[in-house]
């Protein structure tokens, strides 16, 4: 069929056992109407084809369907099969390895197999997946969803009831569950949460965004890195719906952190202005739109703000502030007011600063001082200018009060944002500097300091300030008239604020190496153009922060890996008194990077740049920093893995009763003595981010990873048990048992190590010893000597496994020497007490050449025997009847007995079986006679 071709059918359309020479469907659309199309026997062939039935069933081998596939019913894709295209049914089940690129439709549950990739959006009523699946696309569960460890998702993820489990599973998105969502362990969650009950797992479970919750609680290591808002918020308990069992509390800066959410409009208004005012010209004031009571979180939705008296319409953008102005032509006292679009909900809110009260009266004047200084850089001399005007006739401008002349002014500084501090404002008028404090070395004081101005012309008296601080400062400048300067009763006051900013950070010192994903000490200061350390840099409200970026990845170059991972340098720097008092930046990847760090504020150090643009946003970069895995993980693979090994024995096998196995959160699993196995070492972040760049192509994070075996109980007893013999070891699993101590560095391969080990008991195959449960420990050691290591305290990071001493067990036969003899075979392990048949194991195999034939007796030959050339492979711990060890005939003349071991096997030993050709069975002889 091809092209627009249709074959439409009432009932099944099975095409499975056509082979695929004979089935060539290359354009067309195909329906079963009520019935089940069926496909599958083809191995891999491509139909192309829109498909509509009841049901579909691709199964029986993987197959290959570029169209869309849309059923009423059940829709089933068997393993590592591919749909290009989207995927409608009444339910869906999806197979391990089988890929679908256009997302996934069902009125019903949908079942994700492990290592599914699928591209698209999925919905559905039930959505569950199993591990190791990766999703590009959101997923919606009208029911519930769980997704499995080792799970990738891209996408936002909806549905009453959400289950993220544990190790390795990330989603890069938003989730919302209305009832419940958990988050197990080590799992990760790249985006905002809202929520009914949320739970974060016992371990490093994370989420990066923000969390809108009825109620969380945080596992140990649990972290939401943004804000926490409790739906039933309150500002005088903002953690009122957190239960905090993560070891960090509230005050640590890895701990939770709660507040309001963004809402429809503004708490309330803030007006920051001097109290004092002209009638002649507008009067400058701050607008703050804050998103709290306590105004420690602006309101960023925007508003549109008129003040009153005497102000027009003023936007308040992205920024949460803004300046305007107040007007009034006639002296006297009035209450400042505004209004606003949208509307607050709590009252405006005024800071006067002529007095540091929370009054909203100005007062207006008919004459005055103008104090305008200049936003400037901490440390560095700035001219400022004092204007002593009056109003004019018309009241509608102002004109010189002061010309050609010089006036003792009193000048006073005060603390804004900060609100108190350690240094004085230095002040130059006509004469020397002095401070406008007791002394130099003292704070602001109330009284200030007597400075003489010279006015010009036009009124204007030009002062130089310098302040080794930062921060908002208020400068008032008070006139008092006397006899003696013929103006006596005259009063005047101005006040104007200035922000003085930092000129740079200092030097940035991290100790090398750092952990992935762990907290980075970080050591830096804020400092002054003349290089001292500014004391009041991130004491402001709110505190102004510093965040890190990656600047440059080192190592591994280009050259080593073509695309190494470059993942961005996350969390913040905090402040305290000009230096770093805490930091939760980390680096979730490994190499040797330098880090910049830049003012968090992108208006500058308290918005200044709004109005000096081309004043310095302080930043500095880090020396090379090294950044080695956090810890690693050891797990047995699994069958289905991506890395199973392609021996059928190279995997541990599950254990059932009556075998009890260490526990390892499963089943538990079982290997014998010197049988290879594929373990995984996987380094990993704190987070629990496999460490792409963790590779031998990027020979400068690697250190020898070394492996041991210990007791899985307590962890310390190292390489059990120890006999007579020796103690246990780890080997490589071959016949000559060769002793391996590590993981070389080229096995690792985007921070990932998939080698086969056995782990060996002391003496030789078979001796009978109890079975042992170990677990497996990597660990590194760096120069320097920063240890690198599976082993944790409060998760279980290493591969645990009951070891067996395991033999085969080879059964006595007889028969002629001119027929083949078949003999049976057991393996057995050793219980403690007695060898016993393992029914758990059908994957032991041994083949010809591990067939061990010795001591001929009479005319047989030993070197001319054999057994037949095939492999054997035990079902429930004993070789089927049609499948026994087969030993040839000798052939006539040749009669004798022979002994028969499998002893040649890598890792079970063997009892010997002794093998009669051509003589009679001894023992003693039934006769049976028939009655007549």
């Amino acid at each position: 069929m091809t092209g627009t071709a249709s074959l439409t059918a009432k009932g099944d359309i099975n095409v499975s056992d056509n082979p695929p020479s004979k089935l060539k469907i290359s354009g067309a659309t195909i329906v079963a109407n009520g019935g089940t199309f069926i496909a599958g026997g083809q191995n891999g062939q491509n139909i192309v084809a829109n498909i509509k039935a009841a049901s579909i069933k691709l199964g029986g081998s993987p197959i290959s369907v570029t169209g869309n596939l849309m059923a009423t019913g059940a829709v089933t894709i068997a393993a590592s099969s591919t749909v290009n295209g989207a995927i409608e049914g009444g339910s869906v089940t999806v197979e391990a390895d089988a890929k679908v690129t256009n997302g996934i439709s069902s009125t019903g549950p949908i079942n994700l197999a492990s290592r599914v990739r699928v591209t698209g959006a999925i919905t559905g009523t039930t959505i569950v997946t199993a591990s190791a699946v990766v999703i590009d696309g959101s997923i919606t569960a009208s029911t519930s969803l769980l997704i499995e460890s080792a799970s990738k998702v891209t996408g936002n993820l909806t549905a009453p009831a959400i289950e993220l489990k544990s190790t390795d599973l990330l989603v890069t998105g938003d989730v919302k569950a209305s009832r419940t969502l958990v988050i197990e362990n080590k799992a990760t969650v790249k985006g905002d949460v809202e929520g009914g009950s949320v739970t974060l797992g016992d371990s490093d479970a994370t989420i990066t965004g923000k969390a809108l919750v009825d109620h969380i609680t945080l596992g140990y290591r649990g972290r939401v890195q943004q804000t926490i808002t409790c739906k039933a918020y309150t500002p005088s308990y903002p953690c009122s719906c957190v239960t905090n069992n993560s070891g960090w509390p509230y005050t640590d800066p890895m701990g939770p952190k709660c507040g309001p959410g963004t809402a429809a409009g503004p708490h309330h208004f803030q007006i920051d202005h001097p109290g004092t005012a002209l009638t002649c010209a507008p009067q400058t004031v701050t607008l703050t739109a804050c998103a709290d009571a306590a105004c420690s979180a602006r309101y960023t939705g925007g508003a549109s703000v008129t003040v009153s008296p005497g102000g027009t319409a003023t936007q308040i953008g992205s920024s949460g502030v803004a300046t305007a102005s107040a007007r009034q032509y006639t002296a006297g006292t009035t209450t400042l007011s505004l209004s606003s679009v949208p509307g607050s909900t709590g009252a405006l809110v005024c800071k006067r600063s002529s007095d540091n009260s929370n009054s909203c009266n100005m007062t207006f004047a008919a004459t005055g001082l103008t104090v305008t200084p200049v936003h400037h850089v901490s440390g560095r001399q700035q001219a400022f200018g004092i204007s002593a005007v009056q109003a004019a006739p018309n009241a509608q401008a102002c004109v010189p009060l002061f010309q050609n002349t010089s006036k003792d002014l009193n000048l006073v500084c005060s603390y804004g944002n900060p609100a108190s501090g350690t240094l004085p404002v230095f002040v130059q008028g006509s004469g020397a500097f002095v401070p406008l404090a007791q002394n130099a070395g003292s704070a602001c004081s109330t009284t200030g300091a007597n400075v003489k101005l010279a006015f010009n012309d036009k009124g204007v008296a030009t002062a130089i300030m310098v302040y080794a601080d930062v921060g908002k400062l208020d400068l008032k400048a008070t006139y008092t008239g006397s006899a003696t300067t013929g103006d006596a009763g005259l009063n005047m006051t101005g006040l104007g604020s200035v922000i003085v900013v930092p000129a740079a950070f200092s030097a940035v010192a991290i100790a090398s190496p750092q952990r992935a994903g762990a907290p980075v000490t970080v050591s830096m200061s804020a400092l002054s153009s003349t290089g001292a350390v500014t004391p009041n840099f991130g004491n402001e409200t709110p505190a102004q922060t510093v965040l890190p970026a990656l600047a440059s990845l080192l190592k591994p170059t280009t050259s080593e890996i073509a695309a190494p991972a470059k993942p961005a340098v996350q969390g913040a720097v905090v402040f305290k008194n000009g230096r770093v008092a805490s930091s939760d930046m980390y680096w979730p990847e490994v190499g040797t990077i330098t880090i910049a760090f830049n003012l968090a504020n992108p208006n500058g150090y308290l918005d200044a740049n709004l109005v000096v643009q081309d004043l310095p946003k302080p930043s500095n970069v880090s020396e090379a920093v090294q950044f080695i895995a956090h810890h690693f993980i050891t797990q047995l693979i699994k069958s289905k893995d991506a890395d199973q090994p392609k021996a059928s024995n190279g995997i541990a096998t599950p254990c059932a009763a009556p075998l009890i196995c260490a526990d390892d959160g499963e089943k538990g699993r079982y290997a014998y003595s010197g049988q290879a196995i594929g373990v995984r070492v996987t380094a990993r972040a704190l987070g629990g981010e496999t460490t792409l760049n963790y590779d031998e192509r990027n020979p400068s994070v690697l250190a020898p990873v070394l492996l041991e075996g210990l007791d899985a109980a307590t962890g310390k007893i190292s390489f059990p048990p120890m006999t007579s013999d020796g103690r246990s070891r780890l080997t490589d699993g071959s016949k000559a048992q060769t002793t391996i101590t590590g993981v070389a560095p080229v096995q690792f391969t985007f921070g990932v190590a998939s080698p086969m080990l056995a782990y060996h008991f002391p003496g030789k195959a078979g001796a009978p010893v109890a079975p042992t449960d170990v677990l497996l420990r990597a660990s590194s050691t760096y120069p320097g000597g920063a240890v690198v290591s599976s082993s944790s305290a409060s998760i279980q990071n290493e591969a645990r496994m009951t070891v067996l001493s395991g033999q085969w067990r080879v059964a006595h036969g007889y028969g002629s020497e001119l027929l083949p003899i078949k003999l049976s075979v057991q393996v057995q392990y050793w219980n403690g007490t007695k060898w016993t048949t393992n029914l758990l194991d059908s994957i032991s195999a041994f083949n010809k050449s591990d067939v061990l034939l010795a001591n001929c007796k009479k005319t047989l030959d030993c070197s001319e025997l054999a057994a037949d050339d095939q492999t054997y492979t035990v079902v429930q711990g004993a070789l089927p009847q049609a499948s026994r060890l087969t030993l040839l005939a000798p052939g006539a003349g040749k009669a004798g007995r022979v002994d028969v071991a499998v002893g040649k096997h890598a890792y079970l030993g063997s009892t010997v079986g002794s093998v009669v050709f051509g003589i009679l069975k001894s023992g003693p002889v039934i006769y049976l006679r028939e009655l007549y």
